[in-house]
């Protein structure tokens, strides 16, 4: 196989490998955004906001197991009845908290109001919950602590975020390096198939001083020695060899 086969298999090798690691990243940190809970079960607990560019982090999100009904056919979501969540510690508040300082309040949709009005859509990213609403936005490092009147699942909006962002490019990033990877290696397929070793010419020095050419492993005799053979006898090509080695020699 030609040295640049080899080399381009390898590369190709190595990148299409490096790709399928990174769609495998991608696809654990899409799975950890929609599973990961900062709180289970919970009626009650301290949570940490870790700020990490000190502007003030997306806080949390509260969610109940459940569907999204409105069976009373009020306009609001059911699993929004009678459910109190207070916020009883908090950091303080970037400018952006959108004068909520930090409390909890009622939210079933990423982008509806601040309400749970069925109008408003709702959040169905998590199978068998449904999401009540949010708390701690643009709250600076610190603890969070809530009291629920009902058990709660917590979701960390900044840590859901980042998994599904570096999800998001790793799969992007390994489905680049699989198509780069997947091209090379049918490059390097195409040249082990087309291109030939090449095969290096020496030359021998034998008993008597005279210098044999070595193609490949195998003496070859002189051009005149082989035309001459095709032409004449074994004799007159022994002949034209010996005077080919003569003027080796001088």
């Amino acid at each position: 196989m030609h040295t640049l086969a080899k080399v381009m298999l390898a590369l190709g090798g190595v990148v299409f490998l490096l790709g399928v690691v990174m769609v495998f990243i991608a696809g654990t940190a899409i799975d950890a955004a929609g599973s990961e809970w900062a709180a289970e079960n919970s009626q009650g607990t301290s949570l940490v906001i870790n700020d990490d560019d000190s502007k003030g982090d997306l806080g949390f999100s509260f969610w109940v197991k459940g569907d999204y009904r409105d069976a009373d056919g009020d306009g609001s979501w059911d699993h929004c009845d009678g459910i109190e969540i207070t916020i009883t510690e908090k950091p303080d508040t970037s400018s952006w908290d959108e004068g909520l300082d930090g409390d909890f309040y009622f939210q079933a949709s990423t982008d509806g109001s601040a309400t749970c009005n069925v109008e408003d859509g709702a959040e169905d990213g998590r199978a068998g919950f449904a999401k009540v609403g949010r708390a701690c936005l643009a709250c600076y490092r610190g603890e969070m602590e809530f009291e629920s009147n009902q058990p709660v699942w917590v979701t960390d909006d900044d840590n859901v975020l980042e998994d599904v962002f570096g999800g998001i490019f790793a799969g992007l990033g390994g489905g680049s390096c699989l198509c780069c990877g997947g091209f090379t290696l049918f490059l390097g397929l195409i040249l082990a198939l087309t291109m030939k070793e090449e095969v290096p010419t020496t030359y021998q020095v034998d008993a008597e001083g005279r210098v044999i050419q070595i193609q490949g492993g195998h003496a070859t005799p002189s051009p005149d020695s082989i035309a001459a053979g095709s032409e004449g006898s074994e004799e007159e090509s022994s002949t034209v060899t010996e005077e080919w080695y003569k003027q080796t020699e001088k």
